[in-house]
């Protein structure tokens, strides 16, 4: 009975001897390398997206240290002094970014990684940026902002932008682990006596806009009243020059045979007329003699 308690004992303490020396899961996630850290440091060989068990172990187990390798997104905002205006802008830079697969290998030595179970650490992509990107991005740009105003920068924003982001993208990767995707200024925010100087020359165009527009109604009205009246005295005259030419005409027509015989009608007419008596006066007893002339 002893022994075979002592035997079911054994074969116990086995059974937890061959578990604990099989190693644990892990696994690498997509976007993600891996590396195996022993006793004595990373293993040479990157491990890419798979499933695996661990080495057993007896005193000291590996671990599984993964490094986050996909792209991300980025945005510093800063405010940059402006020597030439003396005022600070506002701008915020937009970078994706990935790690350069030829600089993985060395971030596992140079970045101290993350504990987040007993048989994995990580490496996370937002360390490595904060480590190496971040300062870069800030420093080019405050260098190359700095040495422009900001009526330059506002009335060539295409082409500074441009600019910027062929020298922020050389800068990035040369001196950082990370590929560049995108990177450029995604918003610029000027100081408020810039913006409100803009909103009064706006408001300056838009005033002389409507008084240029109401000029030319204007002249537009008033060329036309003097157009009528350029064509009311046209028929004025021509009326004139008509009337004239025809009492012209009808004083050439009447001669003097015309004139006698109007006057012959006119007398014949005040004859027709004449009642046949004489015209009567008193003047004492005396009476008058009329000669009545033909």
């Amino acid at each position: 009975m002893k022994i075979t308690k002592y035997k079911n004992g054994l074969a116990a303490v086995a059974a937890v001897l061959a578990l604990t020396a099989c190693g644990q899961k892990v696994e690498v996630p997509p976007a993600h390398v891996g590396k195996i850290m022993t006793k004595d440091g990373y293993q040479e060989a990157l491990i890419p997206t798979s499933k695996f068990r661990l080495s057993q172990c007896w005193a000291y187990c590996d671990r599984l240290v993964l490094l986050d390798v996909s792209d991300k997104a980025y945005e510093e905002a800063m405010t940059i002094f402006i020597p030439e205006d003396k005022l600070n802008l506002d701008v915020s830079i937009r970078a994706t970014l990935s790690i350069n697969p030829k600089k993985t290998a060395e971030l596992f030595n140079a970045v101290a990684p993350t504990q987040v179970s007993g048989d994995i650490s990580t490496i996370a992509n937002e360390q490595v940026y904060r480590t190496y990107a971040s300062q870069i991005i800030q420093s080019e740009v405050r260098e190359y902002l700095s040495k422009r105003s900001i009526g330059e920068i506002a009335s060539s924003n295409e082409k500074i932008n441009a600019d910027l982001r062929l020298q922020l993208g050389k800068a990035i990767e040369t001196l950082t682990p990370f590929s560049v995707r995108f990177v450029g200024i995604t918003n610029l925010k000027y100081p408020k006596i810039i913006t409100e100087a803009q909103e009064s020359a706006a408001e300056r165009r838009e005033a002389i806009q409507k008084e240029e527009a109401q000029l030319a109604i204007s002249k537009a009205q008033l060329e036309r009243e003097l157009q009528e009246a350029r064509l009311q005295r046209a028929i004025d005259k021509e009326k004139a020059e008509t009337e004239a030419m025809s009492q012209s005409v009808l004083a050439q027509s009447v001669d003097a045979r015309v004139l006698q015989l109007r006057k012959l009608e006119n007398e014949r007419a005040w004859i027709e007329k004449w009642n046949g008596q004489l015209p009567t006066t008193t003047l004492g007893d005396s009476v008058p003699m009329v000669n009545i002339s033909k």
